[in-house]
């Protein structure tokens, strides 16, 4: 499988006494595209999404929705302000071993 990024940062959420903490987890490599686009409209504010797709063998962590992830890896504890949140994981580890994979689209 094709990938460009030495892997990714996932921030695992969680709430611990009535408060968002986050945990961080790194995987392997990874395929990681972002995608900017601009709203139709009288505001006109950019939109950022950010795709990822993750070879089953670097997969340590399976990404949840309202997780925050970052491509690269990131030393900090926190999610920084550029983290994309999870919107959706889907799993496609079935098939050939050289294919299986997860793919996780964030905004």
């Amino acid at each position: 499988m094709f990938t460009n990024k030495e892997g990714c940062t996932v921030y695992e959420r969680t709430v611990h006494n009535r408060s968002p903490a986050f945990f961080r987890h790194e995987t392997g490599a990874v395929y990681c595209e972002e995608k900017t686009s601009q709203e139709s409209g009288s505001d006109r504010t950019p939109k950022s999404e950010i795709f990822i797709s993750i070879p089953e063998s670097s997969v340590e962590y399976v990404p949840k929705v309202g997780d925050k992830i970052v491509c690269g890896i990131i030393p900090d504890e926190k999610p920084p302000e550029t983290a994309f949140t999870v919107m959706s994981v889907s799993n496609f580890c079935y098939g050939s071993p050289a294919v299986r994979h997860l793919e996780v689209t964030a905004k």
